[in-house]
């Protein structure tokens, strides 16, 4: 399936498939199904705030090509109304070794589909993909 078409077929957002796909995430360019293309994601900083689809996704496949074997456990979600919230623990092997930390995300539906998600955590792993995100050749297509 292309990006394009992905683009075209929404996909209602679900804390299931949030705990499945950041179980494994190998194909980041599938959250294009589940977001609005006027998304808005508060990253941490020195991430900060993106805008749209496409740079929202940016952000978790440049997460994953500074850590690979990126992955979250999610042991709580707390719904109400069209806002969820997602306590998560990530772990992986950074550029120093193996890490864990915890974070929270506050996600907001339209119509089943994010719009606007706010990721709550100060761990300087985001540093990285901050760092990788400003480099040129990461930002293809942008």
């Amino acid at each position: 399936m292309t990006q394009a078409n992905l683009l075209q077929e929404r996909r209602r957002w679900t804390p299931e498939g949030f705990k499945a796909f950041w179980h494994k995430p190998r194909e980041p360019w599938r959250v294009l199904e589940a977001v609005t293309d006027d998304v808005i994601g508060y990253w941490p900083r020195p991430i900060g705030v993106v805008r749209g689809a496409r740079d929202y996704v940016q952000v978790i496949v440049t997460l994953l090509e500074v850590c690979p074997d990126f992955a979250l456990e999610v042991p709580e979600v707390a719904t109400s109304g069209d806002l969820t919230f997602v306590r998560w623990i990530a772990h992986g092997t950074g550029p120093s070794g193996a890490f864990r930390f915890n974070g929270c995300d506050r996600v907001r539906l339209r119509d089943g589909v994010v719009c606007e998600n706010y990721v709550f955590c100060d761990d300087p792993f985001f540093g990285l993909v901050a760092d990788r995100l400003n480099r040129p050749c990461s930002r293809s297509g942008s």
